[in-house]
């Protein structure tokens, strides 16, 4: 009775369908939200959109902010600017910022702060919001660019600052003198699940 019981339990889970969740990467969640029509690991998009999409050092809304591969992220990173708070400050929506075995990983983050700390103001290196530490955290990335949607030039689609009131939820932190204030946490999402 014992050993029916068991084969039983083992026939019924091994003919159970086993639905993996795969994690939301950040190329697959900008080409969704975008529109482009790029592939390969992140930081192959920059070379990769050389001829088919607009490139520069500018913020837009709505461009894709390219990382370079560095460190412990082999295949770099992608986000989309979702607007500016000032020259220096961006938010941004991404998907899979998180280290390796944590609660983030694989989901989608909005509306995280991005500071260009670069020497020029041209947006090479950039320091990303970390929300255990309510900080920018202590790494400084290297972007290759923004690789700007079809469609939008250079002349009214470009990100503005917004508004104080706009960017600052009722719970903030002071970051430089100029940025009166960024968001103390970016919102996180659960990664859509896979259609069977």
């Amino acid at each position: 009775m014992r050993t029916s019981t068991i084969l039983l339990v083992a026939a019924v889970v091994l003919a159970t369908p086993i639905q993996a969740q795969a994690a939301l990467q950040c190329v697959t969640y900008a080409r969704d939200v975008t529109g482009l029509n790029l592939k390969g690991d992140a930081w192959k998009w920059w070379e990769a959109a050389d001829g088919l999409y607009d490139r520069g050092q500018r913020p837009r809304e709505g461009a894709v902010m390219v990382f370079k591969r560095q460190g412990s992220m082999r295949h770099g990173h992608v986000s989309v600017v979702r607007r500016m708070a000032d020259s220096r400050v961006v938010l941004v929506d991404h998907a899979n910022w998180a280290p390796n075995r944590s609660a983030g990983r694989g989901k989608v983050a909005q509306a995280v702060p991005v500071l260009d700390v670069s020497p020029n103001n041209d947006w090479s290196q950039v320091r990303v919001w970390y929300r255990p530490t309510n900080s920018f955290g202590s790494r400084v990335y290297q972007t290759q660019g923004f690789v700007y949607r079809p469609g939008s030039s250079a002349r009214g689609t470009a990100a503005t600052p917004a508004k104080a009131s706009a960017v600052a939820p009722a719970k903030s932190v002071a970051i430089t003198p100029a940025v009166a204030t960024m968001p103390a946490a970016a919102a996180v999402v659960e990664a859509p699940r896979p259609v069977p």
